[in-house]
């Protein structure tokens, strides 16, 4: 594998290898991971999922920001006439309205990053079941049927005096 390709399968699988380090982590504490319910590890499971999806988008936002003030949007409508004019949507908070006023007329650079490309995994967390799988050995039912119910013919029964 080469580094190219060992940075993209990184960057794939972001969030579902930092939720496999929680998880780790979950399943090693106090209570522990076996004693809990199928329920109990599946929310679990949920909210670590939630929180690395967060720390990616946190991560990739300051990545792409390289200490510039940024926010999240989108580009809703552009018109190219004399230059390109652009419509962009972004969540109606405090700190986005602040951004944007504070830089009006200003120079800017449109970094397009998207968050979406990192949240991955390599495989789908599964929870243990709470009640285990019973092992059973094909064939083995058919033999000991046969052993536990002897053959008997009702003629060869004695008669009741």
């Amino acid at each position: 594998m080469s580094e190219s390709d060992f940075e993209d399968l990184a960057a794939e699988t972001l969030s579902g290898d930092l939720r496999d380090v929680v998880l780790t982590h979950i399943r090693s504490m106090e209570t522990p991971w076996s004693k809990m319910s199928e329920a109990a590890q599946n929310d679990k499971i949920y909210a670590v999922t939630n929180a690395t999806e967060t720390i990616v988008r946190r991560a990739v936002s300051i990545i792409a920001a390289r200490e510039q003030d940024t926010i999240f949007c989108k580009v809703t409508k552009f018109t190219v006439k004399d230059g390109i004019k652009a419509e962009l949507v972004a969540a109606s908070s405090v700190q986005n309205i602040e951004r944007i006023a504070e830089n009006i007329s200003q120079p800017a650079i449109m970094v397009f990053a998207s968050p979406e490309e990192y949240i991955g995994q390599r495989s789908e967390p599964k929870a243990d079941k709470d009640q285990p799988e019973l092992p059973i050995v094909e064939g083995e039912d058919d033999e000991a049927e046969e052993d536990e119910l002897p053959e008997a013919d009702p003629a060869d029964v004695p008669e009741v005096a």
